[in-house]
């Protein structure tokens, strides 16, 4: 049963069960004849069934205009920014302009929460776009460059390899942070000196080159 059947139901027995009680007590007490008096609760019963219709109907109307606006947003083509919730035609109830505005708070707060991601992401697309540009330039600069000795070759395809080592950090994050969103974050424990260790097996090429010493204690 709807919603709205449920309060006519309710509104109409409001207004319907002291008639009955009315009717029979004056029936029991031999008041008058039975027939007028079921004649009587019967037009009683319409009466009250068209009351509680129609009082259920405007009660619900500014709910039903709040589902009619939160389904015209789930259809609405377009960025998540531009989605606003319609304006109501007349003033609601304090109830339903607090879910209003409940509403507008969630809607708001995902449209944060996309602002940050399209921002991560073009980032994360700048960041990688840098190394691969200069892995791309150092190659053509060393297909036309016949001239250069041993080591200086030696010495762009290290930097190559560096510019190339960066991008795929770059993209084992990103593939770590979409394993991370796909998944429920559950709590395990970590031995953080192997992760160190690991770190430092990972980076310590890269540090000998800029001169840079890493150690692991505790």
């Amino acid at each position: 049963m709807s919603l709205r059947a449920r309060l006519a139901l309710v509104i109409a027995l409001l207004a319907f069960l002291p008639n009955l009680v009315l009717a029979l007590t004056l029936g029991l007490m031999g008041e008058g004849p039975w027939l007028p008096l079921v004649l009587w609760l019967l037009l009683i019963a319409l009466v009250s069934g068209a009351v509680g219709y129609f009082l259920a109907r405007s009660l619900l109307r500014p709910l039903e205009e709040l589902t009619r606006a939160l389904a015209y947003l789930s259809v609405k083509e377009g960025s998540v920014n531009a989605l606003r919730l319609p304006a109501p035609k007349e003033p609601p109830p304090m109830e339903i302009t607090l879910l209003r505005a409940r509403f507008g708070e969630l809607l708001q707060r995902l449209q944060r929460l996309m602002e940050a991601r399209e921002a991560f992401y073009g980032a994360l697309a700048h960041d990688l776009k840098t190394p691969l540009l200069s892995a791309i330039r150092a190659l053509e600069y060393l297909e036309r460059a016949d001239h250069l000795g041993r080591e200086k070759r030696v010495e762009l395809l290290l930097a190559l390899r560096g510019e190339l080592f960066q991008a795929h950090l770059l993209v084992e994050n990103l593939l770590a942070l979409s394993r991370l969103e796909a998944r429920t974050p559950q709590r395990e424990t970590l031995n953080l000196r192997a992760l160190a260790e690991d770190l430092l097996l990972r980076y310590r090429e890269e540090a000998g080159r800029r001169g840079l010493g890493l150690t692991v204690e505790g």
